[in-house]
């Protein structure tokens, strides 16, 4: 008979933590406002910055919930790129078969990634890091290293899937709706006892075992949801820019991770919440917009992007020590 432990959950509200990034989110709006004469809170450049982080934020609630249970996944750029590649590559056979497909190749990455962690009992980082290059190099041997236009017979890419991006409902773009959606539905996810084992798992691994949670299950079905978030980010990018890219998504790990420890998400996992990751992520979209609005130098970007990673770190980890 299994011995029961007490289980210590971190509280998943809103918390200090969420509400240092709020603050930071709040600074950086007052400076994008200032520092771009108010053309930042203008609503056409508002949406576009949505529109244009619609694949990123299904990335960073991939992140979320291996991060939650105390794993990383490093693979989530390079599964955007096969999927960007497997979508176009099908899409002549149907929309839905593309999208079907893509899903399938998520799924089945994910699962491996999930399935050698748990098992093999290797360390999350150099398996999903092996996995991204192993991907990655298949994306570019089946697309001869190019971005691709036509699927498999020859057949252009589907207009319906690159108006997807074009068209507007009630006045906002069909991808925000999605991104709305797909955050509501992660939301819910954690608040049913599956997310109750996420938080349980990260928290404490030995206690959760101990307890009799199915953890090596869990644990693989957040890098099989992790997969299936990244293939649909695929899908996302290619009605975004209309190719296949087998390069694409090289930086999307890092800006997730940012996003999640950002937005008070913990590394070591079992704390952190939702909307405190979505928080995390407009701090990079803000500050990504705000850099191009008065022309900071490329070269220059990634220095302040770092900069403000490490403060909200340093916050997050005075915040830690303080409850400790």
């Amino acid at each position: 008979m299994k011995r029961s432990l007490p289980l210590r959950l971190s509280k998943n509200g809103p918390g200090a933590s969420m509400m240092q990034a709020s603050v930071i989110l709040i600074v950086l709006i007052i400076l994008a406002y200032i520092l771009s004469s108010g053309v930042f809170i203008q609503p056409t450049n508002l949406l576009n910055i949505l529109r244009q982080n619609t694949m990123l934020l299904i990335v960073v609630l991939a992140e979320f919930l291996v991060i939650l249970t105390g794993g990383i996944d490093l693979s989530l750029g390079a599964v955007v790129a096969f999927s960007s590649v497997i979508v176009v590559l099908f899409q002549g056979y149907g929309l839905g078969l593309a999208l079907v497909m893509a899903l399938a190749g998520g799924l089945l990455i994910g699962l491996l990634n999930g399935m050698l962690i748990t098992y093999l009992r290797l360390p999350a980082f150099v398996i999903t890091l092996a996995m991204q290059q192993i991907v990655y190099s298949v994306a570019k041997v089946m697309t001869n290293g190019a971005k691709i236009e036509h699927s498999l017979n020859g057949a252009m890419l589907n207009m319906r899937l690159t108006q997807l991006y074009k068209q507007d409902l009630f006045g906002v773009s069909v991808p925000i709706w999605f991104c709305v959606g797909m955050v509501l539905l992660v939301s819910v996810y954690m608040h049913t006892k599956y997310g109750y084992y996420i938080y349980a798992i990260g928290g404490n691994d030995k206690a959760a075992r101990m307890s009799g949670l199915p953890v090596k299950t869990v644990r693989i079905m957040a890098y099989v949801l992790s997969g299936l978030f990244s293939a649909l980010a695929g899908f996302l990018f290619v009605s975004r820019v209309g190719t296949g890219d087998p390069d694409t998504g090289t930086l999307l790990s890092m800006d997730a991770i940012a996003a999640c420890t950002i937005g008070g998400t913990s590394l070591a996992g079992g704390k952190g919440n939702v909307s405190g990751t979505v928080i995390g992520l407009l701090v990079l979209c803000v500050l990504n917009n705000v850099m191009s609005l008065v022309h900071v130098s490329p070269n220059i970007q990634p220095l302040v992007k770092g900069l403000v990673i490490l403060i909200a770190v340093y916050m997050n980890n005075m915040k830690s020590k303080g409850d400790n």
